[in-house]
């Protein structure tokens, strides 16, 4: 007697990794919904345009380990790309798409000269050019020079419209950053993280490969500037907290993913929730010490936790799932 076969695929269980996001990207899609405050809602705002630039700046800094100090270059450029182009009646939507664009074809600018370099000169280079655009940004007419630039929209201020922007595009850099992940694109970045010249050896080609990741980076952290200026209405490129351009920004980036755990798909994100509602408790609260805060905050994570929230995060899950003392399976 003969049977019949039928080959089927395996089912497999979602994984909490997977469930678990998206149950709490459609919480966030609800909640303006349930009748919670506008402060509330422009809190998360912000806090979805800083994690943007966590995972972004982490596409470079955690896969690839270059420790670039520059990405408020791009978070300025793409502000005050969306800005110009909104004030000449473009559509917002469009002028994101600008951002990302210029903020990429600066990355090439910017990548071209200091990824020759290695290890603290790269990070020293990536300051001078901050501070190289800060300035000319602060003397152009077109831009307003130090004074700032007004945007003018013409359609109606909708607050809900601005958070569902800032979520889809922090959604956006959250994919893009796990497609990269776990891809052989990641692994080669993984690589040069490792050991760049052995990773040439084995065919990979480490320029390049920053450039590319670094101009993706850029296009993300234009994109977050660029809903940031439009929801502000005026952006400034001085030297002060508020200011698109200044060093304190480009801190900012950085600390979030090592406050989050560097080299990680969600680290960056959790560092990213952490500092936007802390950030905003501590400058209203500590307005004049806010920053040495951060320093001893960023001091702590490293000496106690240098894989940051996440690696907290793995270390509390496996005492969970460790089998109690008290109980041990019998040997039959």
């Amino acid at each position: 007697m003969t049977g019949v076969y039928i080959k089927t695929k395996a089912f497999t269980r979602p994984s909490l990794g997977t469930i678990l996001p998206l149950l709490v990207l459609l919480a966030l899609f609800w909640l303006p919904k349930a009748g919670i405050r506008d402060n509330i809602v422009t809190l998360l705002f912000t806090t979805f345009v800083w994690t943007i630039t966590s995972v972004a700046w982490n596409l470079l800094g955690g896969f690839t380990g270059q420790t670039s100090f520059g990405f408020a270059v791009f978070y300025g450029l793409g502000a005050y790309t969306a800005g110009l182009l909104i004030n000449a009646g473009v559509n917002p939507y469009a002028s994101f798409v600008a951002a990302a664009a210029v903020a990429a074809l600066a990355s090439f600018l910017v990548g071209l000269p200091t990824f020759r370099l290695r290890g603290p000169y790269f990070a020293i280079a990536t300051i001078g050019v901050t501070e190289a655009v800060r300035v000319i940004m602060s003397n152009l007419k077109i831009t307003g020079g130090a004074s700032g630039l007004n945007i003018i929209e013409r359609h109606p201020f909708l607050l809900i419209e601005h958070y569902y922007t800032a979520l889809v595009a922090v959604a956006l850099a959250i994919g893009i950053s796990i497609w990269i992940s776990g891809s052989r694109f990641g692994l080669a970045l993984r690589a040069i993280k490792q050991d760049e010249d052995a990773a040439a050896d084995i065919g990979v080609n480490p320029y390049t490969s920053k450039l590319k990741v670094h101009a993706i980076a850029a296009a993300l952290t234009g994109i977050a500037g660029a809903i940031h200026a439009r929801n502000a209405v005026f952006i400034d490129p001085g030297g002060g907290p508020g200011g698109v351009f200044a060093f304190q920004t480009a801190v900012s980036i950085l600390l979030m993913p090592v406050i989050g755990g560097i080299g990680t798909v969600w680290g960056p994100v959790l560092g990213g929730l952490v500092f936007g509602v802390v950030e905003d408790l501590l400058v209203v609260k500590f307005p004049n010490v806010h920053l040495l805060l951060y320093g001893i905050l960023l001091i702590l994570i490293i000496l106690l936790e240098p894989d940051g929230l996440a690696g907290l995060a793995k270390r509390l899950l496996r005492f969970v799932r460790r089998p109690s003392w008290g109980f041990s399976k019998s040997r039959a």
